[in-house]
């Protein structure tokens, strides 16, 4: 395979750090709905990073790309989120405050983490419904787009987690393969 080699150990860590910031996206989904007095159920008006549809055909590591791009989308709506939010509601320090920059940080580490196990720096793109200047809609529409974004995140960390166990999977077999190959050629050799 052309491009970088990957090993499991670095799929390995991305597929961890994807569960964990699944996990804690889908905590900080729960703290905004619980501190906002929102429902946590899916906001109307679909989703604001959208992808081409994923065929079956395409390998994990194809379909890595495309949540690498899903995920930097998904960073860059964050950073709007937090700083419409601080303008318009500027608050003290709470557990929602700091569950968002624990979940701004573990996406940047997931972010570098994928991009290193993407075959020749490939490069895929999302798109990605135009950021509404929800401050003239007043602050409702603002905590609905921050709810709508949430929710984003919490399914694009799920679709990055389950895309890099099946890249788990991939790899250590191509691995096995690989050691099982040498140990005949071994075993050839010493005949």
């Amino acid at each position: 395979m052309a491009g970088r080699q990957r090993s499991g150990g670095q799929t390995g860590k991305a597929a961890a750090i994807a569960r964990l910031l699944h996990e804690e996206c889908a905590h900080l989904l729960q703290l905004y709905t619980k501190r906002e007095s929102l429902p946590s159920f899916a906001a109307p008006g679909g989703q604001l990073v959208t992808l081409p549809p994923l065929g079956a055909q395409l390998s994990p590591v194809e379909k890595l790309c495309f949540m690498h791009a899903a995920l930097s989308e998904c960073l860059r709506l964050l950073d709007e989120a937090i700083k419409r939010e601080n303008a318009e509601f500027p608050t003290e320090e709470d557990e929602y405050r700091t569950q968002l920059a624990t979940v701004k940080d573990r996406l940047g580490h997931l972010l570098l983490s994928t991009e290193r196990l993407l075959v020749d720096s490939k490069k895929c793109a999302a798109s990605v419904a135009e950021v509404p200047d929800v401050v003239d809609s007043g602050s409702f529409a603002l905590k609905k787009w921050i709810l709508q974004m949430l929710q984003d995140l919490v399914h694009w960390s799920s679709q990055t987690s389950e895309t890099l166990k099946l890249l788990l999977v991939e790899t250590e077999k191509a691995q096995r393969r690989t050691r099982r190959a040498a140990n005949r050629h071994r075993g050839r050799l010493r005949k």
